[in-house]
């Protein structure tokens, strides 16, 4: 019997039977979820209990809106509210060291905000805690603090690179750059160089490789829709890939972009054992140490999940810093006092401006760290929450239980806007962090939660503040504002029809995205005639 002759043998009786039953189901759900669920105690909307269409609408129709909805909620309904069917967030940031707490603690993540990336083979797409585990402990050492400066040069190659091109283009055109592609060009070449010993020299590419960013921009927007809805990236998959780019917008660079990743650990794969192993690397890479590490059995060096590993490296590593390489250039521009005191301490303490400065001195230097993590803060890393699983052990916030098993989240853009902690939180201010108050300032330190905390912290922590420290100090001291030249100067910049919303995120893709009408950061690059 087909399905359709299964349909049309069915009488009325039977389809009031079904409609019947299909109430009473979705009835019982509603009871569960409300009254029995073990997050039916947390206080919240009861259609956010409900159902998740209530995130949907902030997420998918009104496009990442769901953050801002949320510090709502907390105003409405206090420090713990429940946000979905299964999920509680938590406003308290002192609540933050309990839920993100060291390895010893089991801490799982939540499939439902893994699925986004579509990488399950990934440190950051990994579920349960003694996996990751397993896979961080292996990578670790290469993001240490100790190896990141090992590897200063590898930055400092391509800073010098892309203040040569900046150069060039100040020199032969006055035309206003969107800031972020230039700065991408240099983070992806970096993450590149240090994953895969490949450098794609997008600094030296006409369009600062706009092409590139805008394959990982899609891809972050794409994640969110497969938050909600993942059959579609598994129907995407299972299309041919050639019929896929040509259906999915943006999805041929996206494409490309993974298959590249794919290609480069492919070819390591295929020197392993030989002489060309060692020959072919400069320095040590992230895949190289993978590989050959006897920390990992052979069933995580396949090349799917090493791929999938490289992925969230790349689009990581590229986005979240280039992000905050923008967000400084336009609030130094926009505040040429501050500008000016710290072109200051940046000529006393780099009085060649060609001469290699040790990133500890770097930073050592009181206003550039100031920069860097005002900087930080308003940047966000990632704007998204972060929810973790505790499989084993009832957490309390003050008087409610959080039995095992429940997702539980925070969010770096709630904590590092709380008024109480950060006061005017959302002007840039980095005088608040040069503050006499060791106590003061051990607080705002750590309440930067901008890299989260505990066992599955950001991996590129060190390398990110490294990458923002060598920049902004080699970048500001040999390019001024307008009234501010200096002996060494190449010239100045300039913001071009740049104001304070196109520096600031209006939705939330798991990194923070400005609004839909911006032209971006715009900055015209305005060098000296010799």
């Amino acid at each position: 019997m087909t399905f359709g002759d299964l349909v049309s043998s069915l009488s009325y009786a039977h389809l009031v039977v079904l409609v019947g039953l299909l109430a009473v189901y979705t009835l019982y759900g509603a009871i569960w979820r409300l009254y029995f669920s073990p997050v039916s105690h947390i206080p919240g909307p009861k259609l956010a209990a409900l159902t998740w269409w209530y995130e949907f609408y902030y997420d998918i129709i009104l496009g990442g809106q769901y953050v801002f909805k949320i510090v709502e909620l907390h105003k409405q309904y206090g420090p713990i509210i429940r946000i979905n069917p299964c999920e509680v967030h938590v406003g308290d940031p002192d609540f933050f060291p309990q839920l993100y707490t060291a390895s010893n603690k089991r801490r799982d993540r939540w499939r439902f905000f893994t699925k986004q990336f579509g990488a399950d083979g990934s440190g950051v797409g990994t579920i349960d805690h003694d996996l990751h585990k397993l896979r961080r402990s292996a990578i670790n050492p290469f993001f240490s603090l100790q190896n990141v400066r090992s590897l200063q040069p590898v930055i400092e190659e391509r800073v010098d690179a892309l203040l040569a091109r900046l150069e060039d283009d100040g020199r032969t055109s006055e035309k206003p750059i969107d800031v972020l592609y230039p700065f991408s060009a240099f983070t992806n070449d970096v993450i590149n160089e240090y994953a895969f010993s490949r450098c794609d020299h997008l600094v030296e590419d006409p369009t600062y490789g706009k092409d590139v960013t805008d394959y990982l921009l899609t891809g972050t927007h794409y994640g969110k829709a497969i938050q909600h809805v993942e059959i579609i990236l598994k129907f995407i998959n299972a299309l041919p890939e050639k019929l896929s780019a040509a259906l999915v917008p943006g999805w041929r660079g996206f494409l490309k972009m993974k298959n590249d990743i794919r290609q480069q650990i492919a070819d390591i794969k295929a020197t392993e054992k030989t002489e060309k192993w060692q020959l072919d690397v400069s320095h040590p890479t992230i895949f190289h140490e993978l590989l050959s590490t006897p920390a990992l059995p052979p069933s995580e060096k396949t090349l799917v999940r090493l791929s999938e590993e490289g992925q969230v490296l790349v689009q990581a590593g590229t986005l979240t810093v280039s992000w905050a390489l923008a967000i400084a250039t336009f609030h130094l521009l926009s505040q040429p006092a501050l500008l000016s005191a710290l072109r200051t301490e940046l000529t006393q303490a780099m009085p060649d401006p060609h001469a290699v400065v040790p990133l500890p001195t770097l930073e050592s230097l009181p206003l550039l760290r100031a920069v860097v993590k005002e900087t930080l803060r308003h940047s966000l890393g990632t704007s998204g929450r972060l929810a973790r699983v505790c499989p084993d052990e009832t957490l309390f916030y003050k008087s409610y239980p959080l039995p095992p098993g429940v997702p539980i989240a925070m969010t770096t853009y709630q904590t590092v806007t709380t008024p109480s902690i950060y006061p005017s939180p959302h002007t840039f201010d980095a005088h608040r962090w040069l503050t006499p108050d060791p106590l003061e300032l051990q607080r705002l330190d750590r309440h930067l939660t901008v890299f989260s905390a505990g066992g599955r912290a950001c991996l590129g922590m060190w390398l990110a503040q490294a990458e923002l420290t060598l920049a902004l100090a080699k970048l500001w001291r040999v390019w001024g504002g307008e009234g501010d030249r200096r002996s060494g100067d190449l010239g100045v910049m300039r913001l071009f029809e740049t104001a304070a919303r196109d520096a600031r995120m209006a939705a939330d893709y798991f990194i923070p995205i400005p609004w839909k009408g911006t032209k971006g950061i715009r900055v015209v690059f305005e060098t000296f005639k010799e």
